[in-house]
């Protein structure tokens, strides 16, 4: 047994794991009692750890500290197979000391200083309440209140679209009554035969005149309210407020909050 132990060592040492199961399987056939099955199965947990065959081997281990409470891993091994193993030990000792019952201490003899005074009332025993009756007022545990981030949307922002389409309509009315004010003008360029005499000639100017007032007026009010709703647009950001909420889980006070 002990050459078959030595080879399996050698092999786990050149991380051959599967050569030593084999080698291990046939050490098995030659052992002569609990020990040499107890030693067998340390390594054979050993091996299998090291394959990451995490349910096999927490069997093998369990068999060994079965037959041997105290053994020792035989070599050197990672933090995680060592607390896998003392977890093994320690619920194989709890089953084996559930299994022999634990005895009651027995109770201890009353001293004679416990014994009522003469012509004194014996004294009630004390009466030892009911977890049902005992009544434990508890703070009331309110849920931690959610904290909300609150936008506030800016008035001028959101009425910047009044002058925007004001703005639109008079600049668009502007530029046909300018265009308009153009085609009288070419009336008089091209000799149009309309202008036959003054008094077609004078309503021609004075129409074109008009039209060309209206139209530099239209376009300059129409302008000017495009701009007032690109400043309104831009001036008006939504401003973020600041948010702050308050509240108790029964054991401490809670303050929520965020700046914008």
């Amino acid at each position: 047994m002990k050459s078959h132990l030595e080879a399996i060592a050698s092999l786990y040492e050149e991380l051959e794991f599967e050569s030593a199961l084999g080698q291990l399987a046939t050490a098995r056939r030659q052992a002569t009692g609990p020990e040499d099955d107890a030693e067998l199965s340390l390594w054979e947990g050993l091996l299998l750890a090291e394959l990451i065959r995490t349910e096999e081997a927490s069997a093998a281990f369990t068999t060994a500290l079965v037959l041997r409470p105290d053994a020792q891993l035989p070599v050197k091994v990672s933090p995680k197979v060592s607390n896998q193993f003392e977890s093994l030990r320690k619920a194989v000792k709890s089953t084996q000391q559930a299994r022999r019952g634990v005895p009651n201490p027995s109770p201890t003899p009353r001293q004679a200083t416990d014994a009522p005074r003469e012509g004194a009332p014996p004294a009630s025993p004390p009466r030892i309440a009911s977890p049902a009756s005992v009544e434990v007022a508890l703070a009331p545990i309110e849920p931690p209140l959610q904290v909300t981030q609150e936008t506030r949307k800016s008035s001028l922002r959101s009425n910047a679209y009044i002058p925007a389409i004001a703005g639109g309509a008079l600049t668009v009315a502007g530029g046909i009554s300018w265009a308009l004010s153009r085609g009288e003008l070419s009336k008089f360029r091209n000799a149009d035969p309309s202008l036959a005499n003054f008094a077609d000639i004078d309503r021609a100017a004075s129409r074109g005149r008009t039209l060309q007032a209206a139209g530099v007026g239209l376009l300059g009010v129409g302008v000017l309210g495009l701009g007032l709703a690109t400043g309104m647009y831009l001036i008006g950001a939504p401003e973020k407020s600041l948010a702050m909420q308050m509240g108790t889980d029964g054991r401490s006070a809670l303050v929520y909050g965020r700046w914008p």
